[in-house]
C-alpha cells in the first residue's frame, strides 16, 4: 500500500478527507457544521458564508494541485460536491 502524503495545512486535509468519506456516502455537509467540526479539533475556523466559502475553495485548490498527476482527483471533486450554503448552494455555484 502507498504512503498517504501529508499536507503541512491540517486544516486543508480535514476538509479532504472529511469530504472523501460524505461522498462516497452520497452525503452533503453545511458550512456551518463543517466550521464546528473544525473548531473542535482545534483547526482553523472560517467565520461566516463567505469566509467558508473561501476556505473550502483554497483547500480544493492544494488538493487539486496535490492530485494533478492522478487519472482520477477524487479527493478535490469529493470537497466541490460536498459543502453546501445555509441554501444547499455548492461553494462553487
Amino acid at each position: 500500500m502507498e504512503k498517504e502524503e501529508k499536507m503541512e495545512n491540517k486544516t486543508y486535509e480535514f476538509i479532504g478527507r472529511l469530504a472523501l468519506v460524505l461522498f462516497s456516502q452520497n452525503m452533503k455537509m453545511s458550512f456551518d457544521t463543517l466550521s464546528s467540526m473544525l473548531k473542535d479539533n482545534d483547526l482553523d475556523e472560517y467565520m461566516g458564508g463567505r469566509g467558508m466559502a473561501a476556505g473550502i475553495a483554497a483547500a480544493y485548490r492544494r488538493w487539486e494541485e496535490m492530485e494533478k498527476d492522478c487519472r482520477i482527483p477524487a479527493t478535490c471533486g469529493a470537497i466541490a460536491n460536498t459543502f453546501v450554503d445555509k441554501d444547499g448552494n455548492l461553494s462553487w455555484l
